[in-house]
């Protein structure tokens, strides 16, 4: 069993340039995929065959609109099962940020790695860190592949714990582009 990453395609908040990470708000019904978005979900599903997924693979995704669309348009390329959603995959919480510019990233990210909280309603690393492994460790299947479809920040804390490095370093892990599927390291967390 392989399990691989998926970050969402394009969504209409990538293009508008803004944060939208409360399920309260847009998050779950307004901020879906673009016609871009849609073609890079589609060319993931492409890669995703060209890797030997198929109909047995597990998708498990997050339940915000972007996330879904995305997992939606890889079942159908896979022939696999219908989508999982997944409330533990949802974006990292960026709290105060919420609206605002993507800017702000770069703050969160700078407090990430000194190891401190951000603050200003940010959700911590180890929060995002803690749910992903019970994702992970969830897995049950030791013969399925599985794809995680999800969002920026928590797939690279995900890339941070299979890679065994700490959480708090995960913009060290190559950064996931719009629809870019890639397997998680041999270090998966387990129970």
């Amino acid at each position: 069993m392989t399990t691989y990453v998926l970050r969402h395609g394009e969504s209409s908040a990538n293009v508008e340039g803004v944060i939208v990470s409360a399920p309260e708000q847009r998050a779950l019904t307004e901020v879906g995929l673009t016609d871009l978005g849609r073609d890079q979900a589609a060319e993931a599903g492409e890669t995703a065959r060209a890797l030997g997924l198929g109909p047995g693979t597990r998708i498990l995704s997050s339940d915000f609109a972007r996330a879904r669309e995305t997992a939606m348009v890889l079942a159908a390329s896979l022939g696999a099962a219908a989508p999982r959603w997944e409330p533990r995959l949802r974006e990292r919480g960026f709290g105060e940020h919420e609206e605002g510019p993507v800017s702000a990233y770069e703050l969160v990210w700078a407090a990430d790695a000194t190891h401190r909280d951000p603050g200003q309603g940010v959700e911590t690393v180890a929060s995002v860190a803690a749910r992903v492994a019970e994702v992970l460790a969830e897995q049950e299947d030791p013969e399925a592949d599985v794809v995680l479809v999800a969002h920026g920040d928590v797939l690279q804390i995900a890339l941070a714990l299979g890679a065994g490095v700490d959480p708090h370093d995960h913009r060290g892990q190559p950064h996931l582009a719009n629809a870019e599927l890639r397997a998680l390291g041999a270090h998966r967390p387990h129970r």
